[in-house]
């Protein structure tokens, strides 16, 4: 037999070539155990997608009762302390008057000048925060100080639907993990 004769005795259609790896295919994904598998993952990744989002919203509601979140700390270094620690290339802070300051920001100014540690938390309006968390010159009876925010812990915003939907979801989410246990059991 010559190939002319041959041609086209042994082509078939797409489906009829492939039907063995789509039987194949079809009984893994139709066997019981994949989809027990299957259904627990998606249920694990529901889970641990909502776990974060309850914790962070369980945390924002009780974090003012404990005291958890506070106002900035800031840490104002005297001009000798602030020599000692200079070498020759000084980054360009910017520098501000002590005037300039909020009536809150002077009187922590004044404060962390007077105690030990140099560290007063600024309690009220602090509007020069953005400028002390990167550091900055402030002008005061003629002589420079560095001051700086040594510690701020804001206040987390929960959201209004945040816990909400993430309460639900690992509920959602453990329901999808112990279905499959629970369909075996009570089946």
């Amino acid at each position: 037999m010559s190939d002319d004769e041959l041609a086209g005795e042994d082509e078939k259609g797409f489906f009829e070539h492939f039907a063995p790896v789509y039987r194949s295919l079809k009984r893994t994904v139709t066997s019981r155990s994949i989809q027990t598998y299957a259904v627990s993952v998606v249920g694990i990744l529901v889970l641990s997608a909502s776990i974060g989002g309850a914790v962070v919203g369980v945390y924002g509601l009780v974090q003012e009762d404990f005291g958890l979140c506070s106002n900035p700390i800031i840490e104002v270094t005297p001009p000798e302390a602030a020599d000692l620690a200079a070498d020759d290339a000084q980054p360009s802070l910017p520098h501000i008057d002590y005037e300039e300051l909020t009536r809150d920001e002077q009187r922590g100014f004044r404060t962390a000048l007077n105690v030990a540690n140099n560290e007063e938390e600024v309690e009220g309006n602090v509007t020069h925060l953005p400028l002390f968390r990167n550091g900055a010159i402030v002008e005061y009876r003629g002589e420079e100080y560095y001051v700086a925010v040594s510690s701020f812990n804001e206040c987390v915003d929960p959201g209004a639907f945040d816990l909400p939907f993430s309460i639900a979801g690992v509920i959602v989410g453990a329901g999808i993990v112990a279905a499959p246990s629970l369909w075996r059991r009570f089946r």
